[in-house]
């Protein structure tokens, strides 16, 4: 699980816990005292915060997860076809569930980044360009079959996004292969390694994220 992740799922605990501490306030209040019969709109109010927190909290949750039940078969078979778009067919193997993504190449290997920026590697740069116009398409041709399918059939918001900010990397190692290829020197060149790298583990990351999906 992401820090992001981890993140998100405290706070909606921690939210949990006060709402049903405010709750368990405002029963503990009614049990013991008669506040609510002195101050009607204040019990009104508390009514509707009761309310509202059982729907949220109880209501809710049985119908999301009842969703995913019921679409499970279905959601697998999304979260299967975006993993064969991103496996790097050469070193993964499906069939066993070892999937590998595939990786943006460097313009040249990083060690020998700083022994020259005379000669901008134009050739590279436009093969990486090639290699994300490729990648791109073929992930947004798989998240537009199965965006509005996933976004009411379960709780996979995190995956849509973490679909979508891939997407948005993508456009930024483009702009950055423009940067070098106009002006070829270490500052540009740090940039374009930093965001290849940064799109790489995204990339490996929602590889991870979708096979913990399939396990559930």
């Amino acid at each position: 699980m992401s820090l992001e992740s981890k993140a998100k799922t405290a706070g909606s605990i921690a939210l949990g816990a006060l709402a049903c501490a405010s709750v368990v306030f405002i029963l503990w209040l009614d049990i013991t005292t008669g506040v609510w019969q002195d101050l009607v709109i204040l019990s009104g109010l508390a009514a509707g915060l009761v309310s509202f927190v059982f729907t949220a909290l109880v209501v809710n949750r049985i119908m999301v997860r009842g969703t995913e039940r019921r679409w499970a078969p279905v959601n697998r078979l999304a979260f299967s076809e975006f993993l064969h778009t991103l496996a790097d067919e050469d070193t993964s193997e499906v069939a066993r569930g070892l999937i590998v993504a595939r990786t943006l190449t460097f313009p040249f290997p990083i060690e020998t980044a700083g022994s020259t920026y005379d000669t901008p590697p134009l050739d590279d740069l436009h093969a990486l360009r090639e290699q994300i116009v490729v990648e791109r398409k073929s992930l947004t041709e798989a998240l537009s079959r199965w965006a509005q399918f996933l976004a009411s059939s379960g709780n996979n918001e995190a995956v849509l996004q973490h679909v979508a900010a891939i997407a948005w990397r993508f456009d930024e190692v483009r702009d950055a292969t423009l940067y070098a290829e106009g002006d070829w020197n270490a500052e540009t060149h740090t940039l374009l390694v930093q965001r290849i790298d940064a799109t790489n583990q995204d990339l490996a990351g929602l590889v991870a994220e979708l096979e913990s999906r399939l396990q559930r």
